[in-house]
């Protein structure tokens, strides 16, 4: 007799039951069972190496774009996440202001009172010698485990890193978001098959703050009573990957606002906790960083009660994160011309959502004057341009800032005086393959080369300058008291506050 063990997904009562438990095989001799039991564990090993490994090169050689790296990683092919007739994409979607900005570095790294920090512009721009550092790490740990990602995953690892703090935890969250990338957009949502909750306007983009990010508005009374929570988190997703793909600009602007109006919302409107949970879900499945605030305003009573009790429980970084605000304070980060005259604008309310009412500027706080502009320079954007890319260090400072655009874009921006012509690619790169023999005055200045001696001292870069040894896995550095305190807080303000428990938890 032999014992056998239950195989998950593959078992039958002539094997074994079906809830892990062996049962008693006396028909077969002893030596069958056990040979028939040797191949059950090479099957069962196989299909948890499998599982454990579903985005390693070997698993998904169709997948995979060329052997040339894109942000230090092995590509895979990126899935078409959207489709939007042209006619539906507003024609100041991307407007020319983004092309000349320069955020303040307070906007591209976040720094809070507690000591912490958080980046919210990660491509094309600068990184600190730890981020690099830890970046250089990651890219050797998911070579070692023959991990392969799309672009747009590859290129928010920063921000993976960022998160967590840990390589070997960044990765497994890289996998998992990718899982779900890969299976939720296994086909792309269509505007035609969100057009009619989208025309209720309950989600939808109205303008930008003075730092030229989207603000999304969710106004929680317009929302349908019994809306499924999966269709409300579809929406969201799709707000969000046109804002992924027809309004961010890598290095200036990056990350969105959401306004959170509860103005006349009922017992019967508020969102069911699958709303919420759904919401949460596709939230965490984001980029870190992507969401730069949340205002809450127009709270009833009993809301507005709660919100003393759930700052006063709040760190420094969530205060800063979720702001409950009354709508005249909305003027001190928006111009009047970006809100509705019920979030404290000059605009009337708006009566068509899709496309999204977008208008032209000014962006600068508490400023009305209406500017002509020109429409449509979204289309001078292709998905890769919009996608951005990692800090290079085998790349000058001015050839890791250029965004990649064709030369009839950069002819059309340089007529409007939208941008700078060294900030615009026009085919020839100022690379550095990592080779120091190769600087020159004209190609890297001190600094540059200061930075690269103090990365090659350190074993930080890879390339061309270092190669040998085995990488370095494990912990870049320990969870923080903080981040565990943030954690406990979360759950506490979850607790407290049904309204605010998905923008407390992003605000983590």
């Amino acid at each position: 007799m032999s014992l056998m063990r239950c195989i998950p997904g593959k078992c039958t009562w002539t094997d074994a039951c079906c809830s892990g438990f062996s049962k008693v095989i006396g028909a077969a001799p002893l030596k069958d069972a056990l040979l028939k039991e040797d191949k059950k564990e090479k099957w069962d090993s196989q299909r948890d190496e499998k599982l454990d490994s579903s985005f390693c090169l070997e698993n998904r050689p169709v997948n995979i774009v060329n052997d040339s790296e894109v942000n230090g990683f092995r590509p895979l092919s990126e899935p078409i996440t959207i489709e939007v007739n042209e006619c539906n994409l507003a024609p100041f979607s991307l407007p020319q202001e983004c092309f000349s900005y320069v955020p303040e570095p307070g906007m591209v790294v976040c720094s809070f009172e507690n000591g912490e920090s958080e980046r919210m512009i990660s491509c094309n721009t600068e990184l600190s010698k730890d981020e690099l550092s830890m970046l250089q790490k990651l890219q050797e740990e998911a070579a070692l485990q023959k991990r392969a990602f799309v672009p747009s995953l590859s290129v928010a690892a920063v921000r993976y890193l960022g998160d967590t703090g840990d390589v070997q935890e960044a990765l497994q969250r890289m996998n998992e978001t990718q899982a779900w990338r890969l299976s939720y957009f296994s086909s792309p949502i269509s505007d035609s098959s969100v057009l009619d909750d989208l025309s209720k306007g309950f989600i939808y983009f109205c303008g930008r703050d003075a730092a030229l990010r989207p603000a999304l508005v969710m106004r929680a009374s317009r929302v349908p009573f019994g809306i499924p929570a999966e269709q409300f988190g579809r929406l969201f997703v799709f707000c969000m990957e046109y804002f992924l793909r027809y309004m961010v600009l890598p290095g200036r602007v990056e990350n969105i606002v959401v306004i959170v109006d509860l103005k006349d919302i009922s017992y019967s409107q508020m969102p069911t906790v699958s709303a919420l949970m759904e919401l949460k879900e596709v939230l965490t499945k984001q980029d870190a960083g992507r969401v730069f605030c949340f205002y809450v305003c127009n709270m009833p009573f009993i809301v507005r009660a709660l919100t003393s009790v759930v700052q006063a429980a709040m760190t420094e970084k969530q205060r800063q994160k979720m702001r409950f605000v009354d709508v005249s304070e909305l003027v001190q980060d928006f111009a009047l011309n970006q809100l509705e005259e019920d979030l404290g604008g000059t605009r009337r309310l708006e009566t068509t959502f899709f496309p999204f009412p977008l208008p032209p500027g000014p962006f600068a706080a508490g400023s009305s004057e209406v500017m002509e502009a020109v429409p449509n320079l979204h289309q001078l954007i292709t998905a890769e341009t919009a996608r951005g890319r990692l800090r290079d260090v085998r790349r000058s400072n001015r050839a890791n800032r250029r965004l990649e655009l064709s030369e009839a874009a950069r002819a059309e921006l340089k007529g409007l005086r939208a941008l700078e012509v060294d900030e615009v690619e026009s085919g020839e790169e100022d690379r550095h393959r990592g080779n120091p023999r190769n600087w020159t005055k004209d190609k890297m200045d001190k600094e540059e080369q200061s930075n690269w001696m103090d990365l090659l001292k350190d074993g930080t870069v890879g390339g061309a300058c270092r190669r040998e040894g085995s990488p370095q896995r494990g912990q870049i550095k320990p969870t923080s008291q903080s981040s565990l305190e943030n954690q406990q807080v979360n759950s506490q303000c979850m607790f407290l506050c049904p309204f605010c428990r998905v923008g407390i938890h992003v605000a983590r």
